[in-house]
């Protein structure tokens, strides 16, 4: 009976306990503890200001304890800065918060009335002062549609080894979307950004068989969009 007794109380102050350490916990104050940084992708956005959205996030939060922490709260307010991707918070026992940080990835910058990126979906985002990426350029101002073409050729030639280092930037003529090429005079016009792959193709054959030929020094425009062939005009 006596050992009945025992273990009763014993249970008793084990949840006690554990009710008295879980209240104690949750209310640890919360503090910054770190950024922890996607290293695949460029820092747009600088530490400082990502600490001060954390700032702003903590004191929008029920309170500036562990109970009364908005983990979702804080990533929303993370998520909806404009160079960020996608933004993870997390609480350390200790009470300090941490964040992973993805930043967007830049595909193509615009230079037309204003200057920005497009990332992968097509969607428009505004430069950095924090870091600027090396991608290729699109002269002008394109459409809506026109910005999901463009994303998915300069993707495609970013994959193809030779013209990922050969294009330069990118423009919309009345012949369709035409490319610079590095260290020659003349423009590639793809046409109807479709069936790109061949169109590499034809133009990597083209120039391997030309590249030596003084003639084309002469040429201004090489075109991809007929079908089979390679048409050039001086």
């Amino acid at each position: 009976m006596n050992k009945l007794i025992f273990a009763v109380l014993l249970f008793l102050l084990m949840v006690t306990l554990s009710v008295f350490m879980h209240q104690r916990n949750g209310l640890r104050e919360v503090r910054l503890e770190g950024i922890r940084w996607d290293e695949n992708r460029p820092r747009l956005i600088a530490q400082e200001s990502v600490n001060k959205l954390l700032k702003v996030a903590l004191s929008d939060s029920v309170s500036a304890f562990k109970r009364g922490l908005n983990l979702r709260e804080i990533e929303q307010t993370l998520n909806q800065n404009a160079w960020v991707e996608d933004a993870q918070s997390f609480v350390f026992i200790d009470g300090g918060i941490g964040v992973h940080v993805t930043s967007k990835l830049p595909i193509v910058r615009i230079e037309g009335d204003s200057s920005y990126y497009l990332d992968a979906s097509g969607a428009p985002f505004p430069l950095s002062k924090n870091q600027s990426v090396a991608v290729p350029i699109f002269y002008g101002n394109p459409t809506a549609e026109q910005r999901l073409l463009l994303v998915d050729a300069v993707q495609k030639a970013a994959q193809d080894s030779f013209m990922s280092g050969h294009v330069v930037s990118y423009e919309w003529l009345p012949e369709g979307l035409t490319v610079e090429p590095r260290q020659e005079e003349y423009q590639i016009v793809l046409g109807t950004p479709n069936q790109l792959e061949q169109k590499f193709n034809k133009y990597k054959a083209f120039y391997a068989k030309m590249r030596d030929s003084a003639v084309l020094k002469t040429y201004k425009q090489v075109n991809l969009s007929f079908h089979g062939q390679v048409v050039c005009s001086k």
